[in-house]
Protein backbone atom coordinates (compact mmCIF):
# COMPACT_ATOMS: atom_id res chain seq x y z
CA UNK A 1 0.00 0.00 0.00
CA UNK A 2 2.77 2.41 0.72
CA UNK A 3 3.67 2.72 -3.26
CA UNK A 4 0.16 3.56 -3.62
CA UNK A 5 0.12 6.27 -0.54
CA UNK A 6 2.92 8.26 -2.12
CA UNK A 7 1.27 8.59 -5.50
CA UNK A 8 -2.28 9.68 -3.91
CA UNK A 9 -0.05 12.30 -1.89
CA UNK A 10 1.77 13.40 -5.41
CA UNK A 11 -1.71 13.57 -6.83
CA UNK A 12 -3.05 15.43 -3.64
CA UNK A 13 -0.02 18.21 -4.54
CA UNK A 14 -0.63 18.43 -8.58
CA UNK A 15 -4.52 18.96 -7.64
CA UNK A 16 -3.16 22.03 -4.84
CA UNK A 17 -0.96 23.58 -7.87
CA UNK A 18 -3.69 23.30 -9.78
CA UNK A 19 -5.75 25.31 -7.85
CA UNK A 20 -8.44 22.32 -7.45
CA UNK A 21 -9.36 23.01 -3.74
CA UNK A 22 -12.43 20.53 -4.45
CA UNK A 23 -10.03 17.46 -5.67
CA UNK A 24 -7.95 18.75 -2.44
CA UNK A 25 -10.37 18.50 0.12
CA UNK A 26 -12.07 15.23 -1.64
CA UNK A 27 -8.87 13.36 -1.33
CA UNK A 28 -9.15 14.16 2.47
CA UNK A 29 -11.21 11.65 5.56
CA UNK A 30 -14.47 13.31 6.47
CA UNK A 31 -12.52 12.89 9.87
CA UNK A 32 -9.75 14.40 9.16
CA UNK A 33 -7.07 16.22 11.48
CA UNK A 34 -5.62 19.19 10.12
CA UNK A 35 -3.00 21.22 11.58
CA UNK A 36 -1.60 24.07 9.24
CA UNK A 37 1.69 25.90 9.29
CA UNK A 38 2.35 27.09 12.99
CA UNK A 39 3.81 30.35 12.26
CA UNK A 40 0.81 31.50 9.73
CA UNK A 41 -2.91 33.26 10.99
CA UNK A 42 -5.20 30.46 12.82
CA UNK A 43 -3.06 27.08 12.20
CA UNK A 44 -5.64 25.19 13.94
CA UNK A 45 -6.30 22.24 14.31
CA UNK A 46 -8.72 21.72 12.61
CA UNK A 47 -11.21 18.37 12.21
CA UNK A 48 -13.37 17.51 9.44
CA UNK A 49 -13.28 17.96 5.84
CA UNK A 50 -15.62 21.70 6.07
CA UNK A 51 -13.40 23.38 8.77
CA UNK A 52 -10.18 22.19 6.56
CA UNK A 53 -12.39 23.23 3.47
CA UNK A 54 -13.07 26.95 4.97
CA UNK A 55 -9.73 27.66 6.21
CA UNK A 56 -7.99 26.44 2.97
CA UNK A 57 -10.63 28.33 0.54
CA UNK A 58 -9.54 31.44 2.55
CA UNK A 59 -6.07 31.01 2.15
CA UNK A 60 -6.08 30.63 -1.42
CA UNK A 61 -8.05 33.64 -1.53
CA UNK A 62 -5.24 35.49 0.04
CA UNK A 63 -2.94 34.49 -2.97
CA UNK A 64 -2.62 34.98 -6.57
CA UNK A 65 -0.31 32.22 -7.09
CA UNK A 66 0.44 29.18 -4.49
CA UNK A 67 2.38 26.23 -5.20
CA UNK A 68 3.04 24.06 -2.66
CA UNK A 69 6.37 21.53 -4.77
CA UNK A 70 6.46 18.40 -3.19
CA UNK A 71 10.75 17.45 -3.90
CA UNK A 72 10.78 14.91 -1.83
CA UNK A 73 8.01 12.14 -0.86
CA UNK A 74 8.95 9.48 1.90
CA UNK A 75 7.08 6.26 2.53
CA UNK A 76 6.11 5.82 6.07
CA UNK A 77 3.85 3.19 6.04
CA UNK A 78 0.60 4.30 6.32
CA UNK A 79 2.11 7.97 6.70
CA UNK A 80 3.85 9.74 4.13
CA UNK A 81 6.78 12.27 4.65
CA UNK A 82 6.22 15.54 1.79
CA UNK A 83 9.65 17.57 1.60
CA UNK A 84 7.95 20.66 0.51
CA UNK A 85 9.11 23.49 -1.59
CA UNK A 86 6.59 26.85 -1.21
CA UNK A 87 6.31 29.71 -3.39
CA UNK A 88 3.31 32.53 -4.32
CA UNK A 89 2.46 35.48 -5.28
CA UNK A 90 0.41 38.25 -3.42
CA UNK A 91 -2.58 38.56 -4.70
CA UNK A 92 -3.29 42.27 -3.76
CA UNK A 93 0.75 43.27 -3.49
CA UNK A 94 1.69 41.17 -6.50
CA UNK A 95 4.90 40.34 -3.55
CA UNK A 96 6.51 37.04 -4.75
CA UNK A 97 7.32 34.89 -1.53
CA UNK A 98 9.37 31.66 -1.85
CA UNK A 99 9.56 29.57 1.32
CA UNK A 100 12.16 27.57 3.13
CA UNK A 101 11.80 23.88 3.65
CA UNK A 102 8.42 22.64 5.01
CA UNK A 103 7.43 19.27 5.90
CA UNK A 104 3.96 17.81 5.75
CA UNK A 105 3.29 14.84 7.27
CA UNK A 106 0.20 12.98 5.29
CA UNK A 107 -1.60 9.48 7.35
CA UNK A 108 -3.77 8.08 4.88
CA UNK A 109 -6.72 6.01 5.86
CA UNK A 110 -8.90 3.82 4.01
CA UNK A 111 -11.61 7.20 3.38
CA UNK A 112 -8.58 9.63 2.65
CA UNK A 113 -5.63 11.73 4.39
CA UNK A 114 -7.17 10.96 8.47
CA UNK A 115 -4.36 12.90 9.63
CA UNK A 116 -2.13 16.39 8.11
CA UNK A 117 0.61 18.46 9.93
CA UNK A 118 2.65 21.11 8.70
CA UNK A 119 6.15 21.82 9.98
CA UNK A 120 8.47 24.33 9.38
CA UNK A 121 11.94 23.02 8.77
CA UNK A 122 13.80 24.08 12.36
CA UNK A 123 10.39 22.46 14.05
CA UNK A 124 10.53 19.45 11.99
CA UNK A 125 14.35 18.91 12.76
CA UNK A 126 14.08 19.49 16.71
CA UNK A 127 11.27 17.13 16.61
CA UNK A 128 13.12 14.20 14.56
CA UNK A 129 16.31 14.64 15.87
CA UNK A 130 18.23 15.83 12.80
CA UNK A 131 22.13 16.37 12.93
CA UNK A 132 23.47 19.72 11.36
CA UNK A 133 24.82 17.93 8.56
CA UNK A 134 21.65 16.05 7.79
CA UNK A 135 19.28 20.01 8.02
CA UNK A 136 22.08 21.38 5.52
CA UNK A 137 21.88 18.88 2.84
CA UNK A 138 17.79 19.18 2.94
CA UNK A 139 17.98 22.42 2.14
CA UNK A 140 20.13 22.37 -0.21
CA UNK A 141 17.93 19.23 -1.56
CA UNK A 142 14.23 20.97 -1.06
CA UNK A 143 14.85 24.80 -0.74
CA UNK A 144 17.42 24.83 -4.19
CA UNK A 145 16.67 22.27 -5.50
CA UNK A 146 20.03 20.48 -5.76
CA UNK A 147 20.62 16.76 -6.08
CA UNK A 148 23.64 14.70 -4.40
CA UNK A 149 25.78 15.61 -6.98
CA UNK A 150 25.57 19.18 -6.70
CA UNK A 151 25.41 18.97 -3.00
CA UNK A 152 28.55 17.19 -2.95
CA UNK A 153 30.10 19.82 -4.91
CA UNK A 154 28.67 22.67 -2.79
CA UNK A 155 29.59 21.39 0.60
CA UNK A 156 33.12 19.80 -0.21
CA UNK A 157 31.42 15.99 0.84
CA UNK A 158 31.42 12.90 -1.31
CA UNK A 159 28.71 11.97 -3.59
CA UNK A 160 28.06 8.98 -1.48
CA UNK A 161 28.57 11.18 1.81
CA UNK A 162 25.63 13.02 1.12
CA UNK A 163 23.42 10.53 -0.49
CA UNK A 164 23.97 8.56 3.13
CA UNK A 165 22.95 12.16 5.09
CA UNK A 166 20.39 12.30 2.94
CA UNK A 167 19.00 8.64 3.97
CA UNK A 168 19.34 8.90 7.44
CA UNK A 169 17.54 12.46 7.48
CA UNK A 170 14.65 10.81 6.04
CA UNK A 171 14.54 8.00 8.03
CA UNK A 172 14.46 10.15 11.05
CA UNK A 173 11.94 12.49 9.23
CA UNK A 174 9.96 9.24 8.92
CA UNK A 175 9.58 9.37 12.89
CA UNK A 176 7.14 12.17 12.64
CA UNK A 177 4.42 9.86 11.37
CA UNK A 178 1.88 9.04 13.98
CA UNK A 179 2.02 5.68 15.58
CA UNK A 180 -1.43 5.38 15.44
CA UNK A 181 -3.62 5.73 12.53
CA UNK A 182 -7.11 6.82 12.25
CA UNK A 183 -9.13 4.97 10.09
Amino acid sequence: MSRENVEFVRRHYEAWNAGDVDAVIGAFAPNIEWHGHPRLPEPGPYRGRDQVERWMRQFREAWGELSAEPVELIDAGNSVIALVHMTGRGRGSGVEVRGGVDVHVLTIGRDGVTYFRIYPADAAASEAGLEDREMEALVLRVQEGLGAAAIADRTGASEADVSATLDRAFERLSGLAPTEVVP
